[in-house]
């Protein structure tokens, strides 16, 4: 019954208890009303039988008293006009049978004694059929006998059970009422719950949290719909928020921060997308890489806020640019990307990017500053150059580097044998790590030469690469690359300590001490750990701060002047000597280069190439010696190939060379020889070069 009851609905359980409760008090009221009547009928039976038995007796009492049974019998045959009384006797004090009445003329067996009942205290009898009544009939106080009289109870049982059909009647059509009655009342408690419910499945289906329930009560109820309302209230408030956080998670993990166009993430779905519809319709898709040329000296030289205010002028421009159906995206620092659809030809994408080089081209003013920014593109084209995503973008980071090989502010397509040579150099780079994990470095020497004597005052040391397979790698192959991938550090370090090893064990085999000359990189130049990397050479293989020269270039120097100078200063007054390599092809002003404590000048070899038949390279060379006599420097020119060469150096006052036609780079074993047979002179003593303060204030010169 319980499982039934809570497996009906809200309003089936309203009905069913408004029903039961009203059926209930209908049953309650009719039992008791027939217990009633049932009670009323019996006392009104049993009244008149008293009575009527107490008649009877009185009648009787003379015909006892003359024991006249004919008179006693005649007495109760007025009986018969009673319908309901079954039979009478007349009992004397000995309990025989004076007189008796039978309606039926049937003996009744259960009448032929009298009761045993005490008469004072029950005169009365109720069967399930009749009602005995027994009264002593006296005579002036004198008890004569008794008499006895029997009732019918079928007109109370008639009574009682029309009643009870009535009751049964009554109770259906009750019933029925009460049906209606409950399906009434429980709507008004039912229905509005039930269009909550409604309204909560519908919420919870749709999940529109903007809905309300909109009836109005003073009751319960009402504060039920008030606080669901504000619950969905609430709800929505913090969907809506939520949306609005996921929106904005969703837009920060697809979109670039700084400059609000796509993110590299969102960039690979739309080429994709881009690809799937080009492979249908059967036409070509354009990826610009584009690059901005020399975007780190803004972020170096006028801090990162510019360098983002140039980005986001950059993008504005590119947006301005770009059509509608081209995807636009920053993919790193200063590098962006374009995808164009719907292009017929690569004369479209020619066209297109004319017009973004010259839009990017047009002055920016950032917070005072107007700069001048170029770009350096690449372009790959689908299908030509890729079939994917990753192929199509690494076809056109190819042709970016080659825009930028190819003097910057241009594009280039991607064209075979393109991704070739950058694969050879992505395996080059990853051989340079194996090379440097396995030593295959190994150092030549090339001495230096007074050229006055032809002794050797020195040796530089320079670095090559002895491949397993490939034989001896020049260091134009491989150099630039280690300079870019950031292997230049590791392997100028390497080369530091190799060349401090050899210097120390030709001393350690009897030599006299030589000046080694080592090249410094600009990325290793910048290091900040450099001072103390060459500090641990010298220390770990024991030689003297003064049997070291570091060669840096002019731009290395001059791209930080104060940082620079520190730098040189530590490692000046560490013993280390310095020299300015390739002089007269950088830029450099004499200001800044009278504070350098340098102890060298060496002249690049393109001057000293034709300084016999050219008067210009004559007289720059000229200029470059007497600037260094000026400025207490000693002078080095590289590249002597010729007699001719070292003859008009000689006679420029140029004391120092080194090139070919005395000797080529060689290998530590190979130079011994010569080492051993020519007339070496020791490197200077001195732990410090002569400081910028020692030098003529006044530099000329003379041509």
């Amino acid at each position: 019954m319980k499982v039934l009851f809570d497996n009906l609905s809200l309003r089936g359980k309203l009905t069913a208890i408004i029903m039961f409760t009203g059926c209930l008090v209908f049953l309650l009221t009719f039992i008791t009303f027939l217990v009633f009547q049932r009670a009323n009928l019996r006392t009104t039976l049993l009244q008149d039988s008293l009575v009527l038995c107490q008649t009877l007796g009185e009648n009787c009492a003379s015909a006892l008293i003359f024991n006249d049974h004919d008179s006693a019998t005649e007495t109760l045959q007025v009986l018969t006009e009673k319908s309901n009384i079954i039979d009478s006797r007349v009992y004397t004090n000995d309990k025989r049978i004076f007189a008796a009445y039978h309606r039926h003329l049937i003996e009744h067996p259960e009448i032929d004694r009298l009761p045993t009942q005490d008469p004072l205290t029950q005169n009365f009898k109720f069967s399930p059929t009749d009602l005995t009544v027994f009264k002593q009939v006296t005579y002036q106080g004198e008890v004569l006998g008794t008499i006895l009289l029997r009732t019918d109870l079928s007109t109370v049982n008639d009574a009682l059970m029309r009643y009870t059909w009535m009751g049964i009647i009554g109770f259906v059509l009750y019933s029925c009422l009460a049906f209606l009655i409950a399906s009434f009342l429980q709507r008004l408690i039912s229905k509005p719950i039930e269009d909550l419910s409604k309204t909560m499945r519908t919420i919870a289906l749709e999940k529109n949290y903007s809905q309300r329930v909109t009836q109005q009560r003073n009751d319960e109820l009402g504060s039920l719909f008030k606080g669901f309302n504000n619950m969905l209230a609430e709800i929505e408030a913090r969907d809506t928020e939520l949306q609005a956080n996921e929106a904005r998670l969703d837009h920060l993990a697809h979109h670039d921060p700084l400059t609000q166009l796509s993110n590299r993430r969102l960039l690979h779905a739309r080429i994709e997308h881009t690809l799937s519809q080009a492979r249908r319709s059967e036409r070509q898709v354009a990826i610009l890489l584009i690059d901005l040329d020399q975007f780190k000296k803004i972020n170096d030289s006028l801090g990162h806020a510019v360098g983002d205010e140039v980005l986001r002028a950059v993008a504005g421009r590119l947006k301005k640019h770009s059509r509608t159906s081209d995807t636009l995206a920053r993919i790193g620092g200063d590098e962006f990307v374009i995808v164009l659809e719907h292009i017929n030809s690569p004369d479209d994408v020619t066209r297109y990017l004319q017009g973004v080089l010259e839009s990017l081209g047009q002055a920016i003013k950032v917070s005072g500053h107007e700069l001048y920014i170029t770009a350096s593109v690449g372009v790959s084209l689908f299908p030509e150059n890729g079939e994917d995503v990753e192929e199509l973008m690494r076809s056109a980071d190819v042709a970016m580097y080659k825009a930028k090989d190819s003097g910057r502010n241009t594009f280039r397509f991607n064209t075979p044998g393109m991704n070739d040579k950058a694969h050879g150099q992505l395996l080059l780079e990853s051989e340079l790590h194996k090379a440097l994990e396995q030593e295959q470095f190994v150092l030549h020497y090339q001495p230096q030469i007074e050229l006055n004597s032809g002794r050797i005052i020195g040796f530089e040391a320079l670095i090559r690469w002895m491949h397993p397979e490939r034989g001896l790698i020049p260091p134009g192959d491989f150099i630039p690359l280690a300079e870019e991938s950031g292997l230049i550090v590791p392997i100028g370090e390497w080369v530091l300590n190799s060349a401090c090893l050899q210097s120390k064990r030709w001393q350690a085999q009897g030599r006299p001490e030589v000046r080694i000359a080592v090249n410094v990189s600009a990325r290793q130049f910048r290091q900040k750990t450099l001072i103390q990397t060459v500090e641990q050479a010298l220390q770990k293989h024991q030689l003297p701060p003064h049997c070291l020269e570091l060669e840096i270039t002019e731009s290395m120097v001059m791209d930080n002047v104060e940082s620079a100078i520190v730098k040189m200063k530590a490692l000046n007054d560490m013993g280390v000597q310095l020299s300015i390599d390739d002089f007269g092809t950088g830029y450099s002003s004499l200001s800044a280069l009278k504070r350098f404590p340098l102890a060298n000048l060496k002249i690049d070899r393109s001057f000293i190439q034709d300084i016999v038949t050219a008067p210009e390279d004559a007289a720059i060379s000229a200029s470059i010696i007497a600037l260094g006599k000026n400025m207490s420097l000693k002078i080095i020119a590289e590249g002597i190939e010729t007699v001719e060469q070292m003859d008009a150096l000689n006679a420029k006052g140029c004391e120092h060379g080194q090139g070919f036609y005395f000797c080529k780079p060689m290998t530590p074993e190979n130079l011994e020889e010569i080492y051993d047979k020519c007339w070496i002179s020791s490197c200077p003593k001195t732990s410090q070069t002569t400081s910028a303060a020692q030098r003529p204030k006044e530099v000329t010169a003379s041509g």
